[in-house]
């Protein structure tokens, strides 16, 4: 039975599911010849390259998406975008993507077609084909995706442990804006609307529908940049694991990092810490030369060349542990109760 045969308000069963995903993936059509997508046991897909970027991720109701307060689509597009940008932070496009989702037995097919619409919308805008997966029933939603990805360069995937002493640290875009975007969102559902109300809204759209700087892995390629990491638990605890992974420290200069406009506007007591240590920006930083970082600022669109670029450098390692020093205009080193977002950290 097609999903349009059914009310959107009806309960699913596994058989149902698997049929849904089979018909937005496949369009009920065919897939390349020597290829098996979704339907069977496993999928069967063919490479082209020698070596195969792979990534997983997960994402749990109540740790890190509320249900309550998203929709079904910007579910499906957040857990497919975390897996897309840690594709861009080894400098590789994505390719195919597997699909675990645990959901309670209630849930609806309207429900079900909303994460898949998230999930194929955001493999649509960035790279990506859903190949497979698994269903299950479970008490909260829990998102489960696996992701293939193809190395531009496939002698120099970008990686964490080859920052070096010298080399300046840059973004590829502003920071901030989807802890400003959780911020209001907790301001909202308290009664709360504090802010602009266009400021709201583009910090909203920061934190659910994050975009992934997929379209800049290729210029961190070409441009001859070794080292990089997504900032999707913070930039100071991202930059930390740099140093930690590279055996150096770090330098940032909290005046250069570059603040979501929308969240500057809404939340300025805040903005800079929020930029440092929020987490879910999904953009890139990377270590490398001057010329390195003009070049890949000049791949950016020209109304974005201004603002983004070095926010600190690279020094060695000053003692036992890696350590990542912000500093303010005046040169004095700032401090903050947490550099980002630890799992594990209570």
């Amino acid at each position: 039975m097609h999903s349009d045969e059914r009310s959107a308000q009806a309960p699913i069963s596994e058989s149902d599911l698997v049929e849904i995903i089979k018909q937005r993936v496949n369009g009920g059509g065919a897939v390349p010849d020597g290829e098996v997508g979704v339907g069977d046991d496993a999928a069967v897909l063919r490479f082209d390259a020698d070596h195969i970027v792979l990534t997983a991720d997960a994402m749990v109701d109540g740790v890190h998406f509320l249900s309550d307060s998203m929709t079904w689509h910007d579910i499906g597009w957040k857990c497919i975008v975390s897996n897309q940008s840690d594709i861009a932070a080894m400098g590789a496009q994505p390719e195919h993507a597997v699909l675990t989702l645990a959901i309670p037995a209630t849930t609806r097919v309207g429900d079900l077609e909303g994460i898949l619409s998230g999930v194929i919308g955001a493999l649509d805008r960035y790279g990506g084909k859903l190949v497979g997966g698994d269903t299950v029933s479970s008490d909260r939603i829990i998102i489960s995706v696996s992701m293939t990805g193809r190395l531009l360069n496939e002698e120099k995937p970008l990686k964490r442990d080859t920052a070096r002493p010298g080399h300046l640290v840059a973004v590829t875009g502003p920071l901030g804006g989807s802890a400003g975007g959780l911020m209001a969102m907790k301001e909202a559902t308290q009664g709360k609307h504090q802010i602009n109300a266009d400021d709201e809204a583009q910090l909203l759209n920061a934190h659910f529908r994050p975009n992934p700087r997929v379209d800049l892995a290729g210029a961190l390629v070409e441009f001859g940049a070794e080292c990089a990491m997504d900032v999707s638990d913070g930039l100071l605890l991202d930059l930390e694991r740099i140093c930690v992974a590279s055996g150096v420290d770090a330098v940032v200069d909290a005046a250069r990092v570059p603040i979501e406009p929308a969240l500057q506007r809404a939340y300025p007591e805040v903005a800079t810490e929020l930029a440092l240590t929020g987490g879910e920006d999904y953009e890139l930083v990377y270590a490398a030369d001057a010329e390195t970082i003009a070049d890949v600022n000049s791949a950016q669109h020209s109304g974005e060349k201004a603002q983004f670029g070095i926010v600190g450098k690279i020094i060695p390692r000053q003692r036992t542990d890696a350590k990542v020093t912000v500093l303010d205009e005046a040169g004095r080193e700032i401090e903050f109760d947490a550099k980002g977002w630890d799992h594990f950290a209570g």
